[in-house]
């Protein structure tokens, strides 16, 4: 009996109750849902208008109301087997705007009272399942086709009003009945599944939200994290530094002080990246003209030179991508520190300029000069300049040089990515 009384339950279950679907719109699914049930109840409705009109004014009176509910009937299937219900809506709206013009104008011997009311039902379905060029469309049809007709048949309207008995009086009753309790569904049904679009929706959000948040919160603490990594990897570097100095000391020859000086100044170099990464808001961002003029504070703290150096830094990049910058660091490095050492000799006021510039949206130039008078051409097999050599190799640039007038470099480099 159990298994008899839940069967009943899964044929009513699934009379009732649309298919689920996978809509991506939530208000699509909400229209899916309104669609199948205001088909399911007009196809009752009509059912028993059909019953009620055939009884009381026979055949004749109740064909339309008939096709009304064939027509109907027909959607609702569909729309049950096809799990879709756009272009059967559309269908069976366009259809049922027909059917109210043939009932006002084929039937003339009939009291047209409640066709108005069929006409409203016909336009608040289609606002509240079909888009709205098709339902304004349907709209302006209803409304040009009955004030015509009431303009043209108002006084056979009357006469037949009068002349209206008990019976037909009933049926009439009956219909307009129907009509606004179909009405009443509609508006209710509407607000009903647009509450439960609006639930998905809400729902949807807060999953989504509650996914940012994690993510914000995953994306902190590897900010964190490796803002602490850089922190730790400067430190290292400023040990590597100490260390390299106190060694130093114990040298007494100065051509070796002189390569430890260098060597200091290019991990000095990397350091002040690394400091640069974790003080800046962006990890992926170095401000690069701070970054530029904190550099050559460094190095000319660094060097015990006898002259002042007038600095012009013209970077119009404000960002590049860190693959390119250690590179382009230290060629600076060697660059400033070679002209410090070799270029300057009585010379009061040393000027160094650097320019570097963006032509399109990969390739970059860096411009490098020192108004210096070289004592000793640079020669090629020194470490300074093959180590510029290999660093402008690993961005893939290229080298020029000239030193006359004065000294001047340029290196010209693609990088795909700035941030």
């Amino acid at each position: 009996m159990t298994e008899i009384s839940h069967k009943k339950e899964n044929i009513i279950f699934k009379i009732f109750n649309p298919p689920k679907t996978n809509f991506e719109d939530y208000y699509d699914q909400a229209r899916y849902i309104l669609s199948f049930k205001i088909c399911l109840f007009l196809t009752f409705s009509l059912g028993l208008l059909t019953i009620i009109l055939f009884s009381f004014y026979g055949e004749i009176y109740s064909r339309i109301t008939f096709v009304g509910f064939i027509g109907v009937l027909t959607a609702y299937i569909l729309i049950k087997r096809t799990k879709d219900h756009r272009k059967f809506v559309l269908s069976f709206n366009i259809f049922g705007a027909l059917l109210c013009q043939l009932s006002i104008y084929y039937i003339k011997d009939q009291p047209h009272i409640s066709d108005g009311l069929w006409m409203i039902i016909n336009i608040i379905f289609a606002f509240n399942t079909i888009n709205k060029k098709w339902a304004a469309i349907i709209t302006i049809i209803h409304t040009l086709s009955f004030t015509l007709f009431f303009y043209f048949f108002y006084n056979d309207q009357l006469h037949l009003i009068r002349d209206l008995n008990q019976q037909q009086i009933t049926a009439t009753s009956i219909n307009v009945l129907i009509c606004f309790f179909i009405i009443f569904y509609l508006c209710w049904q509407n607000i009903k599944t647009n509450n439960y679009a609006q639930k998905q929706l809400r729902k949807a959000n807060e999953s989504l939200q509650s996914q940012y948040d994690i993510i914000n919160k995953q994306n902190i603490e590897k900010t964190v994290l490796l803002k602490e990594i850089h922190h730790r990897v400067k430190n290292n570097l400023q040990v590597i530094i100490s260390l390299l100095r106190l060694q130093s000391r114990e040298l007494e020859n100065e051509e070796a002080i002189s390569k430890f000086k260098d060597t200091t100044g290019r991990v000095l170099t990397m350091s002040l990246i690394h400091e640069k990464m974790y003080q800046s808001e962006e990890l992926s961002k170095i401000n690069l003209n701070e970054y530029f003029n904190s550099l050559i504070i460094d190095i000319l703290d660094s060097y015990d030179i006898n002259f002042k150096v007038e600095r012009k830094i013209n970077c119009q990049i404000e960002n590049l991508d860190m693959r390119s910058i250690v590179p382009i660091a230290l060629i600076f490095n060697e660059l400033f520190s070679n002209s410090l050492k070799h270029a300057f000799k009585n010379i009061e006021i040393a000027t160094i300029s650097l320019d570097f510039i963006q032509l399109n949206d990969t390739t970059f130039r860096l411009e490098y000069f020192d108004n210096g008078n070289w004592v000793e051409p640079l020669k090629k097999d020194t470490f300074g300049v093959e180590l510029i050599s290999v660093l402008v190799d690993q961005i893939d640039g290229e080298l020029k040089f000239t030193n006359s007038p004065s000294t001047h470099y340029s290196i010209q480099f693609e990088n795909e990515k700035t941030v």
